[in-house]
């Protein structure tokens, strides 16, 4: 499905961020007002092994959630583990049964670790609860690119994790996502600011979730089915194959690059820079992309489009 032709609407969505149930900053009602005084449209309180329920109000969708955690095949360090959102819950399950070596309470930062025994255990349980997952900044967990492929059961990846960027440049794990869909996996991915901390986090990134109504349901499917692209700033207002490659209407960018395996990636920019392997067919009038044409090989395992604007903030789509 292109979510860009789906009838529906688009909603900016939080998809991880933290409250003071866990080690965030704002109690949930104020940490969702914050949300949506900066243009949100829905949030998902994700804290830590503990599930943040806010008063439910008519401008904003809610959607439960919570970051949870398993044990890695191959830990690079003491206490070494990796986590995981899933959207959707209803509780948080006290003895995951992961090793009790991996698991810890920080009271000082109020958030606490505990693990399932593996990705593949924390997903039948995300299953039994019809709940949807996502793996969690696997860059900033360094999780393994093998482990992460050799398992299964979540809907995607969290691409792009603002504060992980800010913080210590590990935000991107867009690498992770290549390996999974050169493999020829259906991986979708979500952008997130992963917010503690309002003023310097709250809104570095966040999802752009298609859906058929304003509810929390509507958001799950989305999530489910990959009906997203995600952004740390650009727009993209349309996307489509088309004879011999791929067309796409943004907001003025500098470049615009259909990514897929191997070396068949390509792009179009403004400007003298870059191999052009396509056309641009929209321009605002300093000569910025707003429109552009890119050739692509018809017999490709995936394709999945990137803007990049002037300051270098880029916004990508999941596989078309």
């Amino acid at each position: 499905m292109n979510p860009f032709d789906a009838p529906g609407e688009w909603l900016k969505s939080a998809l991880h961020t933290h409250s003071t149930v866990s080690d965030g900053t704002l109690p949930p009602d104020a940490l969702v007002q914050a949300y949506v005084e900066a243009g949100f449209d829905l949030v998902a309180i994700t804290d830590h092994w503990r599930l943040a329920t806010p008063v439910q109000r008519d401008d904003v969708v809610l959607l439960p959630g919570a970051e949870l955690g398993f044990d890695m095949v191959s830990p690079l360090y003491p206490r070494q583990s990796a986590e995981f959102l899933v959207y959707g819950l209803d509780h948080v399950p006290d003895d995951p049964g992961g090793d009790r070596a991996n698991w810890y309470v920080n009271e000082v930062e109020n958030y606490e670790v505990r693990t399932f025994p593996s990705l593949p255990a924390g997903m039948d349980w995300v299953a039994s609860m019809h709940a949807v997952a996502y793996v969690a900044h696997p860059y900033w967990n360094h999780l393994p690119q093998e482990e992460l492929t050799s398992m299964s059961g979540f809907a995607g990846i969290e691409v792009f994790n603002g504060s992980a960027q800010a913080e210590c440049g590990r935000g991107d794990s867009s690498p992770w996502w290549d390996t999974l869909l050169g493999q020829g996996r259906t991986a979708f991915g979500i952008a997130t600011d992963d917010q503690h901390y309002p003023l310097y986090e709250l809104g570095l990134a966040w999802t752009m979730l298609r859906v058929s109504e304003r509810t929390p349901e509507a958001a799950l499917e989305a999530l489910r089915t990959g009906a997203a692209y995600f952004s740390e700033g650009p727009a993209i207002h349309e996307v489509a194959l088309v004879d011999g490659g791929v067309e796409g209407a943004c907001a003025p960018c500098r470049s615009v690059l259909v990514q897929a395996e191997e070396e068949w990636g390509t792009s179009v920019n403004a400007g003298r820079d870059g191999r052009r392997q396509g056309r641009i067919l929209e321009a605002t009038g300093d000569g910025l992309i707003t429109r552009a044409f890119i050739e692509t090989p018809s017999a490709l395992r995936y394709r999945r489009v990137t803007v990049v604007d002037t300051a270098g903030r880029r916004a990508w789509t999941n596989p078309i």
